[in-house]
C-alpha cells in the first residue's frame, strides 16, 4: 500500500541506467559568494548539499562554461575547462550524492554575450565573442562563428561532460536556453546563415544543439543521463513562439533523456520577466508550455517555473502535464 500524501510526486524514475529516488529536481541556480577567478569556494558544496538534504531527487549546479576563452558571459560564470575547478566540482558532486540526490552538471556557452564585460576594479576586458551571423551588439562587433570554431565548441562541450563524470556528477544538463549561444543558432530571428548550420529550416538551426547532444553522449556512453534544457518560446514580439519550439524537441527527442521544458530570454526584460517568474504571475505559470511540449514527443519532461505547492506539483505529474518539476 503507497502511504505518500504524493504518490506521483514521489514515484521513482529511471532515466538511462540511473534512478532518481522522486520526480522533485532542483533547477540550477549560482552560488553567489563569489570571487572572480572562475572557481567555485570550497563552501559551495554546502549550499548544493543542503538541496540534497531537502529530498531533491536531482541537484543541478549553475552554469558551467565549456570554453574558458570565447564561452564565459560574466565574471561569476564558472568555467569546468579551468583545472583549477577540479577540487570545488568534485566537493559539491560528493555533498550532493552524500544524500542520496544525483549531481547534475550544467553545461552552457554564452554566445555572442560572451567576452562582453569582464571589468575588474574598474579595468574593463571586451574580448571576442561569436554568434550565428556577424553583427553589432553593444558597441562592438560579434564575430559569425566559422565552422571550425562550432566544431571546437562541440568538442568543449564533450570535454566537459567527460569531465563533469569524472568529476562524480550522475547526469549532464545541457543549456540550450535563455538567450544562449545553443538558442542562439536556434533563433530564425539571429540565424539567418546560408549553410548547414542556419537558415529557414528547422532542421539546419538545430543542427548545433543536436551536434552536441551527439558529442556529449559519445563522451559520457551509453548508460549516462542527459537532460537538455530549451526555450519552448523566446516569449517575446519577434521571437519564436510554441510551434517553433516543439519543432525544436522533435529534433532534440532522440538524443536526450530529458527535455526542460523552460521558456524565454535573458537579454530581453519582457521575456526575463516570463522566465523568472515573480510573484505577480500565477504559480506553475509556464507549466503550460511543458504540457505542450508532451502532446508531441515521446522523451520525459520537465515543467518548471514558480513551482513550489506539493498539491501543483503532484497533479501536474499525476494529470501527464509533465514527467519531472
Amino acid at each position: 500500500m503507497n502511504r505518500f500524501k504524493y504518490p506521483h510526486l514521489f514515484e521513482p524514475l529511471k532515466l538511462r541506467g540511473t534512478l532518481f529516488r522522486n520526480r522533485i529536481f532542483a533547477a540550477p541556480t549560482g552560488y553567489r559568494n563569489m570571487t572572480y577567478d572562475s572557481v567555485w569556494p570550497l563552501e559551495a558544496g554546502d549550499y548544493y548539499g543542503r538541496k540534497a538534504l531537502g529530498g531533491a531527487a536531482s541537484v543541478a549546479t549553475g552554469e558551467l562554461v565549456v570554453d574558458t576563452e570565447f564561452g564565459r558571459g560574466s565574471l561569476n560564470h564558472i568555467c569546468i575547462d579551468n583545472p583549477q575547478s577540479l577540487m570545488p566540482l568534485e566537493k559539491i558532486a560528493k555533498a550532493i550524492s552524500r544524500y542520496g540526490a544525483v549531481p547534475t552538471a550544467e553545461l552552457q556557452h554564452a554566445g555572442m554575450y560572451a567576452n562582453r564585460d569582464l571589468s575588474v576594479f574598474g579595468a574593463t576586458s571586451r574580448g571576442v565573442a561569436y554568434g550565428p551571423i556577424e553583427l553589432e551588439l553593444d558597441g562592438r562587433i560579434i564575430r559569425e562563428m566559422p565552422e571550425e570554431i562550432i566544431e571546437r565548441t562541440i568538442e568543449k562541450y564533450a570535454a566537459a561532460a567527460a569531465a563533469a563524470k569524472n568529476y562524480g556528477f550522475g547526469m549532464i544538463l545541457i543549456h540550450a536556453g535563455h538567450g544562449w549561444l545553443l538558442q542562439q543558432f536556434l533563433s530564425p530571428q539571429l540565424n539567418r546563415r546560408k549553410d548547414k548550420w542556419g537558415g529557414p529550416a528547422i532542421e539546419n538551426r538545430a543542427r548545433f544543439a543536436v551536434a552536441v547532444c551527439e558529442a556529449v553522449r559519445k563522451a559520457v556512453g551509453p548508460n549516462f543521463p542527459i537532460e537538455i534544457r530549451i526555450s519552448t518560446s523566446e516569449g517575446y514580439d519577434g521571437g519564436y513562439d510554441i510551434e517553433e519550439g516543439i519543432a525544436f524537441a522533435k529534433q532534440l527527442e532522440e538524443y536526450v533523456d530529458l527535455i526542460n521544458a523552460s521558456v524565454g530570454s535573458h537579454e530581453v526584460q519582457e521575456a526575463f520577466s516570463v522566465m523568472t517568474p515573480s510573484m505577480f504571475l500565477g504559480d506553475g505559470c509556464n507549466v503550460k508550455y511543458a504540457a505542450e511540449i508532451k502532446k508531441h514527443v515521446k522523451t520525459p519532461i520537465a515543467a518548471i517555473g514558480a513551482l513550489g505547492e506539493p498539491e501543483m506539483l503532484e497533479e501536474i505529474i499525476a494529470s501527464g502535464k509533465a514527467d519531472v518539476v
